[in-house]
């Protein structure tokens, strides 16, 4: 795969928009074409003519801002006619717990660690080895969850000239692009436990024009709980990803069938699975009798505005730690719990560690 394809990156200026510097290299020393300073359309030149041989243009964020200014540059280059491979969109599908890779180094828009700053031959020669991780963790994930891998390959392939990303899943999965119902298929079979059965099809449905912000959406579902988040490029340029999770994931549809509805948001599973209990405390209840902390965490899952008033010592923790839990497992959002305390804050952290759940910090006062 990687003998396939010219490995492209560009150094814009910020102010002119222009082109200062880019880079295109062959795999294992195939042939290479840097551009620092001189004719700029004689270089695109020879770009070209290296590229000619190749079947494939690759790129870290190639689709969205290289192949454009190339474009604007010089729109009579062959290369831009030629699929396009970008690592950047493929990274959280391969590296979900992980999707900024050991080779990313700005948090926000994804972009290369190449050890020096504008050093787009540099930049290039890793976009080769970030793919070459892919290409192996994608593996993975097909011989681990077919059903992803298969869902993946439809999903990135609904965009016009599909080519590009069909080649990578191709040889992932040494067979051709699965037809819309093999797709559908394995998506229901990804969610079948993961999100509600009832906005299944429907989400699929949506994603017949463009499947990535799905594609992304089934990535992160498929590590969610953990320590995982999507990252804020993706939530930048694909919004319908977040929105599609709170579809899938967090609107309630109440028939008893669809295990996912009825389990996370039902007080007492909750209650058993991220602590142990099996009741809540019987006093103090309501006026029907029923426990308050489960009335009250039943009304905050629901996102109803709740005030609630217990005597100390009766289990107030509970009732925001548990809705907090869900949400952040449903959807991976953030909870904000505010304590006048101290020690109360450490103390229930370290008791939230003790029951394994490691996604809770203290922020107070008395830090540096």
């Amino acid at each position: 795969m990687l003998r396939r394809c010219i490995s492209i990156d560009l150094e814009v200026s910020p102010k002119t928009n222009r082109i200062q510097s880019f880079a295109g290299l062959r795999f294992e020393a195939g042939g290479s074409v840097v551009y620092r300073h001189g004719d700029l359309g004689r270089w695109l030149q020879s770009l070209d003519a290296l590229a000619d041989s190749c079947e494939f243009v690759l790129g870290h964020n190639i689709i969205l801002f290289d192949i454009r200014h190339l474009e604007a540059a010089k729109p009579d280059l062959r290369l831009i006619r030629k699929p396009l491979i970008d690592t950047l969109w493929l990274n959280p599908l391969a590296f979900p717990r992980n999707p900024y890779h050991r080779l990313v180094k700005h948090y926000q828009d994804g972009r290369l660690q190449a050890g020096h700053l504008n050093d787009p031959e540099r930049d290039a020669d890793l976009v080769f080895t970030v793919l070459g991780n892919q290409l192996e963790a994608l593996a993975e994930i097909d011989r681990k969850t077919p059903a992803l891998a298969r869902a993946y390959h439809f999903l990135t392939t609904t965009r016009p000239d599909p080519e590009g990303f069909d080649a990578v899943f191709s040889e992932i999965r040494r067979t051709r692009r699965p037809s819309h119902e093999e797709a559908l298929e394995a998506v229901r079979l990804v969610l079948q436990q993961n999100a509600c059965i009832h906005q299944i099809d429907a989400a699929f449905r949506t994603a017949r024009n463009d499947g990535w912000p799905l594609a992304f959406a089934l990535a992160w579902i498929s590590v969610a709980g953990g320590d995982s988040v999507m990252p804020p490029w993706v939530r930048h340029q694909f919004p319908e990803a977040g929105q599609m999770i709170r579809t899938l994931r967090d609107t309630p549809c109440g028939d008893q069938a669809c295990i996912w509805c009825s389990e996370q948001n039902d007080p007492k599973t909750l209650l058993r699975h991220w602590f142990g209990f099996e009741e809540f405390r019987s006093e103090p209840s309501d006026t029907d009798g029923r426990p308050l902390q489960e009335a009250i965490v039943s009304a905050a899952i629901d996102k109803s505005p709740v005030l609630g008033i217990l005597p100390t010592g009766t289990g107030k923790s509970v009732c925001y730690q548990l809705p907090a839990l869900s949400q952040f497992c449903r959807t991976g959002a953030l909870t904000v719990v505010i304590s006048p305390l101290v020690a109360l804050m450490t103390d229930q952290v370290a008791g939230m560690k003790r029951q394994g759940i490691t996604g809770s910090v203290t922020v107070n006062g008395m830090l540096s």
